[in-house]
């Protein structure tokens, strides 16, 4: 790729609790591990890309507290470059508070602050940071119609765009979207938000890759966590298998496939070796606790790939 990766999607920080097991309703519990990280699926995204060989921008909103200069730090760490960021004044990082059982499965609760209010407006008055042959990696936890409009000046300047449909849109994506996206990668959920199919096998993911083409989106991957991705690349469905670990916390692995993916796709390689680059990251990824700081280098996925190749 001739341009940069331009990242949108929160900031955020993320306030993680560990626990043997989530609360019920009403019920209270004492845990003994409490942790803060630096998050947010934008950040996230941002930082696996930069990490794993990209060029990345960073375009949203925070505030002027004391998270937000924590987070503009550990972007800038990991060579970020946060030249476009809009602050708000008086305004709000994100905030993400995180449960994490012993099983490393989470629950998440999201306050967006200054995020949310990043706007269509913005996205015009900004449209040079937007680079001919660069890519973009967006998610949906900015408002819809700033996402909308990105990728509308993007497929302007010929970008290669990856949308993160999470948290799935409560609305129908509008039909001259797909056609702009090159790779849309829903999980299990958000799939049926979009497509009205459940997924629960092979099968019923072919069913959802189908209609995904048929909306007009290129390349449709569909995550399915431990039981690996199914993609449709041209006329054929495929499937890669995910990597067995040990999970600690599943938290940004979602995040990092999307980081690694546009990495990937930056560094040249063709979608189907991105896509075995991004399933590798991601399983490497949930080994290790917290969003950012759980995200491996470029070296350690290579050579964790390399050793889990089927022969």
């Amino acid at each position: 790729m001739t341009g940069k990766i331009l990242c949108m999607g929160c900031i955020n920080m993320d306030l993680v609790m560990l626990m043997d097991r989530m609360p019920d309703t009403g019920e209270t519990i004492i845990v003994e591990e409490f942790k803060k990280y630096s998050g947010g699926k934008g950040a996230n995204q941002a930082v696996a890309a930069s990490v794993m060989g990209g060029n990345v921008k960073f375009f949203g909103k925070l505030g002027d507290d004391i998270f937000s200069s924590q987070l503009i730090k550990s972007l800038t760490d990991s060579e970020v470059d946060v030249s476009s960021i809009i602050f708000e004044k008086n305004g709000s990082a994100g905030i993400a508070m995180i449960r994490v059982d012993k099983n490393g499965q989470n629950s998440i609760s999201f306050y967006p602050g200054a995020n949310i209010k990043l706007s269509p407006e913005d996205v015009r008055e900004n449209e040079k940071i937007f680079t001919p042959g660069g890519i973009l990696l967006i998610t949906m936890e900015i408002k819809p119609e700033t996402v909308y409009e990105a990728i509308r000046v993007a497929k302007k300047k010929d970008m290669f765009i990856i949308l993160d449909p999470a948290p799935a849109p409560k609305n129908n994506i509008p039909s001259d979207i797909a056609p702009m996206v090159d790779i849309i990668k829903p999980n299990e959920i958000e799939t049926s938000f979009i497509t009205g199919i459940r997924i629960d096998d092979f099968n019923s993911s072919k069913k959802a890759i189908n209609k995904l083409l048929n909306m007009g989106f290129a390349y449709p991957v569909i995550t399915l966590g431990e039981k690996g991705i199914v993609a449709g690349l041209g006329k054929e469905i495929i499937k890669i298998d995910s990597i067995p670990v040990k999970v600690v916390d599943s938290t940004a692995a979602g995040d990092v496939f999307s980081g690694a993916l546009a990495a990937s796709i930056y560094r040249g390689e063709k979608i189907y070796e991105a896509l075995e680059f991004a399933n590798a990251a991601a399983a490497l990824s949930v080994t290790i606790p917290g969003a950012q700081s759980c995200i491996p280098t470029l070296e350690k996925v290579k050579v964790f790939l390399n050793n889990n190749k089927k022969n």
